[in-house]
C-alpha cells in the first residue's frame, strides 16, 4: 500500500517567510535551472507549493505546469501570482499523476524525494510523464550542520522525537533504482545566518515538516530538555554563525 505523499497545507501561511532563499542565490538557482530546461519544452514541478522555484522559471520564460498535494499551497501560489494561475495547476498525488505518458520535456522536484516513503513510485511517474530523451531534476534538500546540532538532537531523542526523512535523500539511491547516471547541475552556494535560539523557535512553533507527526506538547517538552542543557552549560544561544550551504541539483535523463 502506498503512503500518501506529506501534505503542506499546515504550512501555506508562513511557508514562504520561512523557506525563502536570499535574493541572489534565489536568481542564480533560478538562471542554472533554466538554462537546463531551455529548448526542453513543457516542464512539470511536482510539489510545486507556493511557486517558489516555478514563479522565477515562468518569469524566464520556461513553459510550466504545476502539481501540489496540498490546496492550500497551490492557492498560495495563485496568490503570489497576482490572483490568477500562472500556469496550469492540478492538485494531485505524485506518486499517481492523473497525466498522460511522455507529455512533458522536463520534471523539477525540489524538497520532495525525502518526504515521500513511496519515493519510488515518485521516480516512476516523473518517468513515465517525461518524453524520451526528457530529464527529471531533483534537489533532495539537506544543508550545513549547525554547531549544536548534534548535542540537540541526542537531547531530542530523549524525548522520543526524531529528525526523520521518510523518503531518499541521495541520488545514488535514484540512480540505482531507475537504472539512469546522476548528472550533477552546477552548483549554487547560498549562506544562512542561524542562532540556537532560532531553531528552537522553529521546533517549539512546528515551523519544520519533520516536526509534524509529533504533538505540540512533546515537542515543548523536548525543547525545554534542551533549553536545561542551554543553562547548565551556559551555551550562547542567541549567537549566530554563518552557514555555508550549497544548492545541489540532479538530472537524470529519460533514455528513448
Amino acid at each position: 500500500m502506498r503512503t500518501r505523499p506529506i501534505s503542506f497545507d499546515r504550512a501555506a501561511d508562513f511557508y514562504d517567510a520561512t523557506r525563502a532563499l536570499p535574493q541572489g542565490a534565489g536568481d542564480a538557482l533560478a538562471d542554472v535551472l533554466a538554462a537546463e530546461l531551455a529548448g526542453r519544452g513543457p516542464c512539470l514541478e511536482i510539489g510545486v507549493g507556493t511557486g517558489r522555484i516555478a514563479l522565477p522559471l515562468h518569469a524566464r520564460g520556461v513553459a510550466l505546469a504545476g502539481v501540489d498535494v496540498a490546496a492550500a499551497m497551490l492557492r498560495r501560489l495563485v496568490a503570489n501570482a497576482g490572483g490568477l494561475e500562472p500556469f496550469p495547476l492540478l492538485q494531485a498525488d505524485v506518486t499517481r499523476l492523473p497525466l498522460a505518458a511522455s507529455s512533458f520535456g522536463a520534471v523539477l522536484a525540489c524538497h520532495v524525494f525525502h518526504l515521500i516513503a513511496d519515493w519510488r513510485a515518485a521516480a516512476d511517474e516523473a518517468m513515465r510523464v517525461l518524453r524520451p530523451h526528457g530529464v527529471l531534476v531533483v534537489d533532495f534538500g539537506g544543508g550545513a550542520r549547525a554547531p549544536w546540532s548534534a548535542r540537540c538532537q541526542e537531547i531530542l531523542r530523549r524525548h522520543g522525537v526524531v529528525h526523520d526523512r521518510p523518503g531518499v535523500s541521495a541520488p545514488g539511491d535514484v540512480s540505482a533504482h531507475l537504472g539512469r547516471p546522476p548528472r550533477p547541475l552546477p552548483p549554487v552556494v547560498t549562506g544562512d545566518r542561524r542562532s540556537l535560539a532560532r531553531d528552537l523557535d522553529r521546533w517549539e512553533r512546528q515551523i519544520d515538516a519533520w516536526t509534524w507527526p509529533y504533538p505540540a506538547g512533546q515537542m515543548r517538552a523536548a525543547c525545554a530538555g534542551i533549553r536545561d542543557w542551554v543553562a547548565a552549560n551556559g551555551y550562547p544561544v542567541d549567537r549566530e554563525v554563518e552557514l555555508r550551504g550549497v544548492l545541489q541539483w540532479w538530472a537524470f535523463e529519460r533514455a528513448c
